[in-house]
């Protein structure tokens, strides 16, 4: 029976207990040892799984926040009393979900205090913090200087991203995509932003009309490549069941529907 060290404790009172085999389409296969400390460490994988790298991109978590963002949607267009705390577990709800569909584990408030990480077998893959004030630099450091956590207490691989959802006024995007990759220059690993920006408006509780979601990838020099923008509310994505709902409940608002055209997904 073969052993190996512990980790965590450093006994060589260690039996290996089985493996684990995964196999991906086109890809590698990977072959896990698990094994079980008899010393002072307890239970202790030594080894662990590492995601593909075509798994959980930033691409991905880009699509995914933009199509699960509309699902169980806060307001509707007479309801439209939504609080700044709604649209925050709207938020925690969305990122969880997507968390499942990529087959990560969301921990809220965890590492260091952060919103939101998702953790696969080998460790934090992905920090995220979202913001409903246009105030950030406080999250931008945090997302910066996240301590990650690895099985057995190793730091030989950086996060895949990091994430910063947050809101602006229209007219001040650009300054924000300016300001944000100012910012990030000199980071230890890529940033999506994910931006909701919104009107003044009246009919809203928060008297903020949001209009768009726009998705921005920032390297680790700050550099930005834009990924997507969508309507940030759903009955504005045309031919969508959402906005045939809507042109139902209200006819005459096919008059002004070039109006109300958003920038189609890219």
């Amino acid at each position: 029976m073969r052993r190996t060290e512990c980790s965590r404790c450093g006994s060589s009172a260690t039996t290996r207990l089985g493996t684990t085999t995964a196999r991906w389409a086109n890809g590698p296969t990977a072959t896990t040892p698990r094994w079980r400390c008899r010393g002072r460490g307890g239970a202790q994988r030594v080894l662990t799984m590492p995601l593909p790298d075509h798994w959980a991109t930033i691409e991905d978590f880009a699509t995914l926040f933009q199509y699960s963002w509309h699902r169980d949607f806060p307001i509707g267009q007479g309801a439209t009393g939504a609080k700044r705390a709604d649209w925050t577990i709207h938020t925690g709800v969305v990122v969880r979900q997507m968390a499942d569909l990529m087959g990560l584990v969301t921990r809220f408030e965890s590492g260091g205090r952060k919103d939101a990480i998702l953790r696969g077998d080998d460790g934090d893959e992905i920090a995220i913090e979202w913001e409903y004030e246009s105030t950030w630099s406080n999250e931008l450091e945090k997302l910066r200087n996240h301590k990650i956590w690895r099985p057995g207490g190793r730091a030989d691989k950086p996060l895949r991203f990091a994430v910063l959802i947050t809101y602006a006024p229209v007219s001040q995007i650009e300054q924000v995509h300016l300001q944000v990759g100012t910012k990030w220059r000199g980071a230890s690993w890529p940033l999506l932003l994910v931006l909701v920006d919104y009107a003044d408006s009246e009919r809203s509780r928060t008297r903020r009309e949001f209009q768009c979601i726009h998705a921005s990838a920032f390297d680790r020099e700050g550099r930005r490549d834009g990924l997507r923008t969508a309507p940030a509310l759903p009955w504005r994505v045309e031919g969508s069941r959402w906005a045939v709902e809507m042109l139902w409940q209200d006819p005459e608002s096919i008059e002004d529907l070039d109006e109300r055209r958003q920038v189609p997904p890219s």
